[in-house]
């Protein structure tokens, strides 16, 4: 719809007072109304626009000019409004301005004093001071309400945050305060066990408490006064004295167990502890004092631990003690045997050396002696009863009466010297009784021997308390005089039969002088009677005295004598001077022996432990004999290879120098050297055993080392150039023949020796691999291929393996018959000397024995063949001169007998091999020959090895500045070592 406005009528009338009409009065009263309206609704939008407008402008302002004051008019630099703004911009703008500049002032300061307080976060009177000095100079240029703003703000700030500092100052001084309490709780812990553990957990004379006690008082009231000012959580007081009593318990637990005497002790410490006091009768009296003490700090809290701690010290104390009690025991055994080599096997015997044992323990200081000798006397029990029982199973006449005799009488023989000693100490009644009862409360007026006797005789087999009981009544009803009587009375008895024991000894090695023995007869004499020994006591050492002299005798006998002499001279005491044809020096031992003593068994028994020592020594002496020469013989060359025995010295041989074959390329030259000669006259049985491990598949370490030796040997040229192997029989032909496929496999692959191994030999059962032999042997078993091939059944049985392994193994025809022929010519190689008459591979020139085979080396052969030609009579010679009418003599081997012999025959005419029997002494005689006619030659080799091998040595320390020792001849037992070192 359209706008209908009035239009305006204009007239022209004088100016002055406007008339209107009535209507037009109206009408410009209700236009004005309208006006106003507009006006007002015009006046108010423009008012909210420059509102707005100066809102937006003042939020524009950058932030660092809020909090510029400029300092002509003292208001902030963003204050003034920017030109153009009214007064409700104006104002606008600078009520959002006051409000930034308020939050900009506030922020900073809450950021400034949160920086300044984590500096000063526990000292609030600096904080004062530095945030001070900050406000101010926020406040410094400021005018009016923004510096009063500035000020109000910025002490608002420093009270609240300096009153957070004083609070935090006030509650960090009540955390050290309590931790000051806490810490002193936890080292006078420390304090308090160290005191107690060193006993000031007993109150000394005229302190009314301890000064363990005193430590706990003061901390305990510390930390009441931390629990009274709320420092400490409630009952923390309380948790510190338990801690406290406990260190102390611990302590005290040390030390007491530190003043125990034994393992009684301390379990009767425990015993008091676990029992809260108790039971405290097992405890000397000094003792029992202290652990009262003790037990005031011990709590239903801590008993357990302070049990605990007891255990773990004990068991070191026990250690201790166990290791004592070892070493004493030791010791009195020594003793004891040295006494018992010198008695004869009999109850009196066991009383002695119980005297002796019981002496020993009772005249220690140490209680552990006691346990020693109980234990060592509980040894003999022991084997008593063995014996008695050994006795009984195999004596029908020994009935289990006179056993459980028997065993009874041994027992309270051993038994008897304790008790005496233990009585002596006194108190023989309250003794007797405790060792009845053994009830502790019986032991408080003994003495610490005494009670540690009782304690540990219970736990021997030689104290039956069923039995025995009524003998320790009947050994302790004496008076104490009485009783120390006896002791004295044994304590002889021991004196003199230790002093017949060491002079025993010297007699047995022929050093007691005629004095020495003299006085010590008149010394035994003199102590029989009735407070000293009994007769037959006398006697008994007498004659072990006059024993001993006797194996004196026997002793000097032995040391130029053989055992063949020894022999003799047993059969002669034995016959007691009877037995004719000695020899005149056993004759004069022999009558010097029997006139010393009666004893006869004793004495025989001694000579024959001589002779088998000496038999043994001699065994020895032949070993070490046979084994310098064998090598010697075998460092000439003159070794074996077939026979096992040879290879077993090559072995001790290289061991004794130590030279491991696993590491050969590492030794140094001589010491390769060395091995060499060794190896070339016979393979040591190591190297076998760890070719046959390689050969079946094995895993061998070092495995290359050991095939490069079996390479150098099976292949070894001779002086002559003729390749030949060392390994003789040692090896079998198919296993050399599997070895040498491994070793030139790795040559041509670089692989390993272990894993070609395992391939060819799992390829041996390949069923593909049967397949393969049939087609290359044309169906013919390997024994008759190889028969096709050498014509002789011997030699194809013995290659029959080669064959097999060949064809299985994939190689040809051409290839199996060139390795026959080559192995063929190798060990059955034609020999000048030789005739086998089996005739191998159809010749009688060929032999596994011929010279070259036995002799690899030309000079041994030269020296052999040298050596035959001077032992045949004149007209025989292995090399005949025909202008001499000789006859040839040919050399047959022959291994029926004891290793290899060579027997002579000669050809007659007809050349016909008959055997060359000449005659000598009268007898017929058949010439043979073996490696034993060039031993000379072989030493002699050996010895010049030997000086060649050291002047390489000498002259490689040379090079090298090495200062060595200079060599010294080693006896025959380390000649292998010298020769090779």
């Amino acid at each position: 719809m359209a706008v209908i406005r009035e239009r305006t009528r204009v007239f022209n009338q004088p100016v002055g007072v406007v008339r209107a009409d009535a209507g037009s009065a109206d009408i410009g009263r209700a236009v004005s109304n309208v006006a106003a309206t507009f006006q007002q609704i015009a006046f108010r939008e423009a008012a909210e626009d420059a509102q707005k407008k100066g809102i937006e402008i003042a939020e524009a302002v950058e932030e660092k000019k809020l909090r510029t004051i400029n300092p002509e008019t003292g208001k902030p630099e963003a204050f003034k409004a920017p030109k153009g703004f009214g007064r409700i911009a104006s104002a606008a703008y600078q009520s959002v301005i006051d409000k930034r500049y308020e939050d900009s002032i506030g922020t900073e300061l809450r950021v400034k004093a949160q920086e300044i307080a984590l500096k000063y976060q526990y000292d609030p009177e600096s904080y004062d001071e530095v945030m001070s000095n900050y406000i101010g100079q926020m406040a410094n240029g400021a005018e009016g309400k923004y510096k009063t703003f500035v000020e109000t703000t910025g002490a608002k700030f420093l009270a609240l945050t300096k009153l957070n500092i004083q609070e935090r100052v006030a509650s960090r001084s009540r955390q050290n305060a309590a931790s000051s309490i806490l810490t002193g709780i936890s080292t006078s812990q420390d304090d308090a066990y160290s005191v107690a553990r060193a006993g000031g957990f007993i109150a000394r004379e005229n302190e009314e408490v301890s000064e363990a006690q005193a430590i706990h008082d003061r901390e305990f009231a510390n930390a009441q006064n931390g629990v009274s000012s709320a420092l400490l959580k409630v009952g923390a007081d309380q948790t510190a004295s338990r801690q406290l009593k406990q260190s102390i318990a611990l302590g005290a637990v040390e030390y007491l167990l530190s003043g125990t005497a034994n393992k009684s002790e301390r379990n009767a410490i425990d015993l008091a502890i676990r029992t809260r006091g108790n039971q405290m009768s097992g405890l000397p009296k000094g003792l029992q004092e202290k652990v009262k003490s003790l037990l005031a700090y011990v709590e239903p809290a801590n008993i357990e631990a302070v049990l605990r701690h007891s255990s773990v010290v004990s068991s070191d104390y026990n250690a201790v003690e166990q290791d004592q009690i070892q070493q004493a025991s030791n010791l009195a055994k020594l003793r004891a045997r040295e006494l018992e080599l010198t008695l004869p096997d009999t109850i009196d015997t066991l009383l002695t050396t119980s005297s002796l044992n019981a002496s020993d323990a009772f005249a220690s200081d140490e209680t552990y002696s006691i346990q020693a000798g109980l234990n060592l006397t509980n040894d003999l029990y022991t084997s008593v009863q063995t014996k008695l029982n050994q006795r009984f199973l195999s004596d029908e006449s020994y009935s289990r009466s006179e056993r459980e005799g028997d065993l009874r009488d041994a027992r309270q023989n051993l038994l008897r010297p304790y008790l005496i000693q233990a009585a002596a100490e006194g108190n023989v009644e309250e003794f007797r009784i405790a060792l009845v009862s053994n009830n502790p409360e019986d032991m408080s007026k003994l003495s610490l021997k005494q009670r540690t006797f009782i304690s540990e005789i219970y736990n021997t087999d030689f104290f039956d308390p069923n039995e025995d009981t009524g003998f320790a009544r009947e050994v302790l009803s004496a008076n104490i005089n009485q009783i120390r009587q006896q002791r004295d009375r044994e304590a002889l008895r021991f004196e003199v039969a230790q002093s017949v024991t060491e002079a025993a000894t010297a007699a047995e090695s022929n050093a007691l002088r005629d004095e020495e023995f003299n006085s010590l007869v008149a010394k035994i004499r003199g102590s029989i009677g009735p407070n000293g020994l009994t007769a037959d006591q006398g006697t008994s050492e007498l004659n072990r005295l006059n024993k001993f002299r006797a194996f004196g005798e026997v002793t000097t006998f032995a040391a130029r004598a053989n055992s063949r002499s020894l022999n003799n001279l047993a059969a002669y005491v034995d016959s007691r001077g009877k037995r004719e044809g000695m020899s005149p020096d056993v004759v004069a031992a022999g009558n010097r022996i029997l006139e010393t003593t009666d004893d006869v068994d004793a004495v025989v028994s001694k000579i024959n432990g001589l002779r088998a020592t000496v038999a043994s020594e001699e065994a020895q002496m032949k070993d070490a004999i046979e084994l310098r020469n064998n090598s010697i013989r075998i460092l000439g060359g003159g070794g074996n290879a077939n026979d096992k025995a040879d290879r077993d010295i090559a072995q001790e041989m290289l061991d004794n120098a130590s030279i491991d074959l696993a590491q050969f390329n590492q030794l140094p030259d001589t010491q390769r050297a060395a091995a060499l000669s060794i190896m070339k006259s016979v393979p040591p049985q190591g190297l076998i055993d760890k070719l046959d491990q390689i050969g079946s598949g094995l895993q061998v370490a070092n495995a290359e080392q050991y095939l490069d030796l079996f390479a150098a040997l099976s292949n070894d040229p001779t002086e002559t150039g003729v390749f030949i192997s060392r390994f003789g029989n040692a090896i079998s032909p198919k296993d050399a023949q599997l070895l040498t496929d491994i070793h030139q496999i790795r040559l041509a692959t670089g692989g390993s020796v272990n894993e070609i191994a395992t391939t060819l030999v799992e390829r041996q059962s390949d069923p593909k691999s049967r397949v393969n032999m049939d087609v290359v042997l044309n169906k013919m078993t390997p024994t008759a291929y190889a028969l096709d091939q050498v014509d002789d059944p011997i030699i194809a049985e013995e290659l029959a393996s080669v064959v097999e392994y060949m064809a299985l193994t994939g190689k040809s025809a051409s290839q199996i018959n060139s390795v026959l022929s080559s192995t063929v010519d190798s060990k059955y190689a034609k020999s000048r000397f030789i005739a086998d008459p089996r005739f191998p591979a159809g010749s009688i020139k060929r032999s596994r024995y011929s010279l070259e085979a036995v002799f690899p080396e030309k000079d041994d052969r030269n020296a052999f063949v040298t050596r035959v030609n001077e032992q045949l009579p004149s007209g025989y010679s292995l090399i005949p001169n025909l202008d001499a009418d000789e006859k040839r003599v040919m050399l047959v081997p022959d291994e029926s007998t004891a290793g290899l012999n060579y027997f002579a025959y000669f050809v007659d005419e007809g050349e016909e091999l008959r055997p060359l029997i000449i005659e000598q002494d009268g007898q017929p005689m058949w010439p043979t020959f073996d490696r034993s006619d060039i031993a000379d030659h072989m030493a002699n080799k050996a010895s010049q090895l030997d000086a060649k091998l050291k002047k390489q040595e000498a002259r490689q320390q040379e090079i090298f500045e090495m200062q060595e020792p200079d060599y010294i001849e080693k006896k025959y037992e380390e000649i292998n070592k010298g020769l090779l070192e």
